[in-house]
């Protein structure tokens, strides 16, 4: 059996989708699963065992520089992909439903109302109904289990096995040259400021912790924010990183901070220790277990309309920071 699954972007999403590749082969054992993602992102999913191809797409490229040999050439790549029983679109947007036209006609995806952009509706097959209220892993889960007609439960997504593999032979000495006995990462930006929490917080939390701190960036704004919290605090900026090393660092790492955004959830998906700082964003956009736990803010988050204009991340306590990674790591 052939499958082929669509999820471009962004990082944690991808993230949280790929939770689905260990039920599909444990109910499945014998299918050949096929991943087709956005050209930045396609070495989160490298190494893992339950991918057998990573296909990349560059769709930013070919808005930035249009051309209707760029967009034929995408078309034919996609079609001489060979012939997919099934064609899950993970994602629900237009561009991902239309990528999944060129796959095969057996496609799947959300039902108008689930989907995030009603008009990719309409390129599927079967459409299933999974309401966006529920938690991202169960909506995940619901999907494929859906589509392939088997059951789950929350024993096995508590028992899940880490599924976010980096390169055992590259090196990385850039790394473990930063790391000491009890090493805690912080992920002060993310792709939306308000999901952000605010720098001086961060530099009051770091005051109080007494393990090795890193800070990680991933563009010059966030890079700026890493730097300006160092000056006042005892954590190291991290140097530049590419996903493969990040699966690495955030695997040698005792606790993982941040807010909403997709290196924190990483630490989910590898079975370590991580606090998410959620503000305009619903706790449901993570799955809590022992070792992984949320902060909400005051403000109550609309659970499939988000106001992105709710600032009040700023408003979390560090003291529910440090009791909680008190808890988890001592």
């Amino acid at each position: 059996m052939n499958i082929a699954i669509v999820r471009l972007s962004a990082l944690g999403d991808i993230v949280h989708s790929m939770i689905v590749l260990q039920f599909i082969k444990k109910h499945l054992p014998d299918a050949k699963i096929t991943w087709i993602t956005q050209k930045n992102f396609e070495d989160i999913l490298k190494n893992n065992p339950d991918v057998d191809k990573i296909v990349s797409v560059d769709l930013k490229q070919i808005k930035k520089n249009f051309s209707i040999k760029e967009v034929k050439k995408l078309i034919n790549k996609l079609q001489n992909l060979g012939d997919f029983d099934y064609v899950l679109d993970i994602q629900g947007l237009i561009k991902s439903a239309i990528i999944s036209k060129f796959l095969g006609k057996n496609r799947y995806g959300l039902e108008v109302g689930c989907a995030k952009e009603s008009l990719a509706t309409i390129f599927y097959k079967k459409k299933i109904i999974i309401p966006c209220e529920k938690n991202v892993i169960y909506r995940n889960l619901d999907f494929v289990s859906k589509v392939f007609n088997f059951t789950y439960n929350d024993e096995e997504i508590l028992n899940k096995k880490s599924y976010l593999f980096y390169d055992k032979n590259r090196e990385y000495s850039k790394i473990d040259n930063l790391l000491k006995e009890k090493n805690i990462l912080i992920v002060p930006g993310s792709s939306k400021t308000n999901k952000n929490y605010p720098a001086q917080n961060f530099i009051d939390l770091i005051n109080n912790l007494k393990e090795n701190v890193l800070l990680l960036w991933g563009n010059e704004e966030e890079k700026d924010k890493a730097i300006y919290i160092s000056k006042y605090t005892k954590a190291t900026v991290l140097p530049r990183l590419t996903l493969n090393d990040l699966k690495y660092l955030i695997s040698k790492m005792d606790l993982v901070i941040g807010g909403d955004t997709g290196p924190v959830h990483m630490a989910w998906a590898m079975n370590k220790p991580s606090i998410v700082l959620f503000g305009y964003t619903p706790v449901s956009l993570m799955y809590q277990t022992k070792i992984n736990k949320a902060i909400k803010s005051p403000s109550i988050a609309n659970l499939c309309r988000f106001d992105k204009s709710d600032d009040s991340i700023k408003d979390i306590k560090i003291e529910k920071i440090l009791k909680i990674k008190k808890e988890l790591i001592g």
